[in-house]
């Protein structure tokens, strides 16, 4: 039996969203564990250090492995194993037969280069934009003035510039086909969040309709639905 533990309102969903395509391609199951943040400091409960010691979700426990090594944690390496695991006929990862044939595949290099690029450059700069937020909203009255041009200068150096190119590169790459590889994928699902995150900001250009019609698209699979209908919403 899997087990997923998945914390409200955060990345996790991810490894939701995959465990139910699978469970749609295959017939997988597994048992879902919600996790409510903590009311004072919104993260994990202290309760999932007794099941990982870093205490964060995702948290996936897969009984097929050998004891001591059944818990996994990290969101990249659980969609990792889930994909090699469980999805047989590679429905939603490129398969090749050896390192060298994935060497030249230009559908997995760029399954790769996705999957990597979500959490490399697309959510830095809004993990690091959403904390200077807190920070100033959280800071005394007589302070905020000075956070107010401080984070508008981090904004327009850094953080605007890193992920405008980024949604720009996302847009072209979607310019001619349905799914970042062409064909429904972990990619998809990876690279989803973060750009749901931007949509939640604001920060996506309503003429990117190529990234608009793809994350419709996204949302309208079965896969996704359920696990909106299991876990909530994905932030």
């Amino acid at each position: 039996m899997l087990h997923l533990y998945h914390l409200n309102n955060s990345r996790s969903f991810r490894v939701v969203w995959l465990l139910e395509e699978l469970k749609l391609a295959y017939g997988l199951e597994y048992q879902l564990h919600l996790v409510e943040r903590d009311k004072k400091t919104f993260l994990a409960p202290k309760n999932l250090e007794q099941i990982h010691p870093m205490g964060k979700a995702p948290i996936l426990i897969d009984d097929r492995l050998p004891k001591g090594e059944q818990v996994l944690a990290e969101s990249a390496l659980i969609l990792s194993y889930l994909l090699k695991a469980y999805d047989s006929k590679a429905y939603f990862y490129p398969a090749a037969a050896t390192p060298n044939e994935q060497a030249n595949d230009k559908v997995w290099r760029d399954y790769t280069f996705w999957m990597h690029f979500a959490e490399g450059s697309v959510m830095p700069p809004l993990v690091m934009g959403l904390i200077l937020d807190k920070a100033r909203q959280k800071s005394p009255w007589f302070v905020k003035p000075v956070l107010n041009k401080f984070n508008s200068s981090i904004h327009q150096i850094i953080l605007d510039k890193n992920l405008m190119n980024a949604l720009k590169m996302l847009e072209i790459a979607l310019s001619d086909k349905l799914y970042l590889t062409g064909q429904f994928s972990a990619a998809d699902i990876q690279m989803y969040l973060a750009v749901y995150g931007a949509r939640l900001r604001g920060l996506i250009p309503q003429t990117h309709t190529n990234t608009h019609a793809w994350l419709g698209t996204c949302e309208g699979r079965q896969g996704f639905k359920s696990a909106i209908s299991l876990a909530g919403s994905p932030l």
